[in-house]
């Protein structure tokens, strides 16, 4: 099936080794210190125990191109941070919009999306500002947004997100976030590369 053609970019995280910070978060608690580095599933332990507040002490940050209709549900992520592009101070310099596999072929979508930024146009050529012009934009429109969550709310966005429950286009992005997460923090995301999604 034609996906949605979303971009997830890992553009920083937590300075040094998240993994090893974790772990020696963890340890401290229990007083252990000395034994970093001694087990390599310790993490992974703790989490399939619930103690996953040590995992707060590590973030990511991601920048994601998707449509608005997945910046609008993202934000209710709450534990996290975002920065998006402004539709108020920039202006939409082309016609550009996420499109449903199942409107792919639908002529009647794209002449809507078209039209729409047509008339956006006319709207700013008349000197209306673009914080007026945009009401008429829809919510497939293309953005961009910054996003930094710390790893345990990464792991429950990931559970969530990738459910076949969420709205496809969200599935892609969260996919995407998965993947990353998985490659390159094993010790922390490992459990979720082959984990069915949850139905929440």
């Amino acid at each position: 099936m034609v996906g949605y053609n979303t971009s997830v970019s890992l553009i920083s995280w937590t300075k040094g080794d998240p993994e090893r910070l974790i772990e020696f978060s963890g340890r401290l608690c229990a007083n252990s210190t000395k034994h970093i580095d001694t087990d390599i599933e310790w993490v992974q332990k703790r989490v399939k125990q619930g103690h996953e507040s040590i995992l707060e002490h590590a973030s990511a940050t991601f920048v994601i191109q998707c449509s608005r209709a997945v910046t609008h549900e993202l934000v209710r992520h709450r534990i996290a941070s975002y920065s998006q592009r402004s539709q108020r101070y920039a202006k939409e310099d082309g016609c550009t919009y996420f499109t449903p596999p199942e409107l792919e072929n639908d002529q009647a979508y794209h002449s809507i999306m078209k039209s729409l930024y047509e008339n956006y146009k006319i709207f700013l050529d008349r000197g209306l500002k673009p914080e007026i012009a945009r009401y008429i934009l829809p919510n497939a429109w293309r953005t961009e947004i910054i996003t930094t969550m710390n790893f345990r709310e990464l792991r429950h966005f990931i559970k969530l997100r990738t459910s076949p429950n969420a709205l496809p286009e969200m599935q892609e992005v969260a996919n995407q976030i998965k993947k990353i997460c998985v490659e390159k923090w094993p010790r922390v995301f490992g459990d979720l590369k082959n984990q069915e999604a949850h139905n929440e």
